[in-house]
């Protein structure tokens, strides 16, 4: 039971061809750190499915293949995280998933509403992230105490909260500490993450039901759609269109974030 939440990739070499990685061949930190910024770069973020489509999210490894190598679509944090999880297991690294909570909100937390990896080098562990709707680091980020990181010009750093959460944070463009997760470092199962991700995908007090979101870290930027408003910076030059149609936004997936929707 639930065994196709558990497998292998079904075919590397196309998930690498949908990120533009070659097969390593050194499954070092350095490696690990080239396949984050290429994953994040190539496959978007984005909750068509439960918001807009009202398709049922479906975690099992061969569908999450299917929607996002195969049909070249996005997805959240469950199933980008989950897929990232098989694909770094089926290369041959120590992985595994972990929970995060998203941010801090007016002194309490909320519920665990995030998924990401941790993997496992000899000199400790590091979080990794390529489902993410908001600023994730574009690489690995070692989890160890006030270890401040350079992941490709943008600082990050852990400070511990207790025996197995942390605090991620980061210096945003305005110079300022700001906290992006509260990530566990305790092993969970994938099959842990199905009732949290029906939660979030069907509740309509989930923020995944209320409102469109997709994003894409680009090397020279970013692109993104909020509801009715896409945007994007590259380069340092500022986008911003109003979508007044369903042509038109269909138009803006297709041109910006490689989404072709059938």
């Amino acid at each position: 039971m639930f065994e196709e939440l558990y497998e292998d990739i079904p075919d590397l070499d196309l998930y690498l061809k949908r990120i533009g990685i070659k097969k390593p061949t050194v499954l070092n930190k350095e490696t690990l750190d080239e396949i984050i910024f290429a994953h994040q770069c190539s496959i978007p973020f984005e909750n068509l499915d439960p918001v807009k489509y009202k398709n049922p999210v479906n975690l099992s490894i061969q569908d999450l293949f299917n929607k996002v190598i195969i049909n070249k679509r996005g997805g959240y944090c469950f199933e980008l995280n989950g897929l990232f999880w098989s694909f770094l297991k089926t290369l041959g690294y120590d992985v595994y998933c972990c929970a995060a909570r998203v941010r801090e909100v007016e002194g309490y937390q909320k519920s665990i509403s995030h998924r990401g990896v941790i993997v496992k080098f000899d000199d400790g562990l590091y979080f990794g992230d390529v489902g993410f709707g908001g600023p994730m680091p574009a690489g690995l980020v070692k989890i160890e105490e006030g270890l401040k990181q350079d992941v490709r010009g943008e600082e990050f750093w852990f400070e511990r909260i207790d025996e197995n959460w942390w605090r991620l944070f980061r210096t945003n463009e305005a110079g300022e500490r700001e906290v992006v997760l509260w990530v566990c470092t305790i092993p969970f199962l994938a099959v842990d993450f199905k009732t949290i991700s029906y939660y979030y995908s069907n509740s309509p007090e989930s923020i995944f039901t209320q409102k469109v979101m997709v994003n894409l870290r680009k090397p020279n930027g970013h692109y993104a759609i909020t509801d009715d408003l896409f945007t994007g910076k590259i380069d340092g030059v500022k986008l911003e269109q109003k979508i007044e149609s369903e042509e038109q936004f269909n138009e803006l997936l297709e041109k910006y974030f490689g989404i072709v929707i059938k």
